[in-house]
């Protein structure tokens, strides 16, 4: 498994993915079978300081993606946008099928306890707070954090949480950079030559 899979409007996720990947369930919610452990370990560790970490979406079909993409630009031209305009909106925090991370099983939209849906403002909750610390140690990242939107091209997402191992997330989380920095600034031969845990 390539738990440094880069997965953007760019780089798409390979058709036969899904069935080449073992999954296992946290919450209800499927995700890679290690990155899911990974995240029960988390969300334990959360728990037992007493944050309590929802797991709102993980692994989604391509399927399942173009509903949400079909829908969300539907609501926005029912809001009055065109449909560019919609396209335009929708994609700066939707992906296309294919284009998401959430088709690999890697990525997991974290939340509150009584969130129904991913929360604007979850980066300034005990939850967020806690993740922002600890989720390095688990080989999560922020996948999307603030002022990196020109370079990864999706808004600011404080829920949004990617495996990438514990290594790769420590020097990530460490240096302030995004996913595409670390994959930009760190040469093929030291990624090919890490460990991913």
């Amino acid at each position: 498994m390539d738990y440094l899979i880069l997965v953007d409007k760019f780089n798409t996720v390979p058709p036969d993915y899904a069935d080449k990947t073992e999954f296992c369930q946290v919450q209800g919610i499927l995700m890679e079978k290690q990155a899911g452990d990974q995240l029960k370990k988390m969300i334990d560790s959360a728990l037992g300081q007493g944050i309590s970490i929802k797991v709102i979406s993980g692994y989604r079909s391509p399927d399942y993606q173009q509903l949400l993409w079909e829908r969300s630009i539907s609501c926005e031209m029912w809001g009055g946008l065109s449909y560019d305009e919609a396209v335009k909106k929708v994609g700066r925090t939707l992906a296309l099928p294919g284009s998401s991370e959430h088709n690999t099983g890697l990525a997991a939209d974290l939340g509150t306890e009584s969130a129904d849906d991913v929360e604007d403002n979850f980066h300034r909750t005990p939850q967020g707070r806690w993740l922002s610390r600890y989720a390095a140690e688990y080989g999560f990242i922020l996948r999307y954090p603030r002022l990196k939107e020109q370079i990864t091209g999706i808004d600011f997402e404080p829920w949004h949480y990617r495996y990438v191992g514990t290594e790769a997330a420590k020097i990530i989380n460490g240096s302030g950079i995004c996913f595409e920095e670390f994959l930009h600034f760190y040469s093929d031969k030291y990624i090919s030559s890490m460990k991913i845990l």
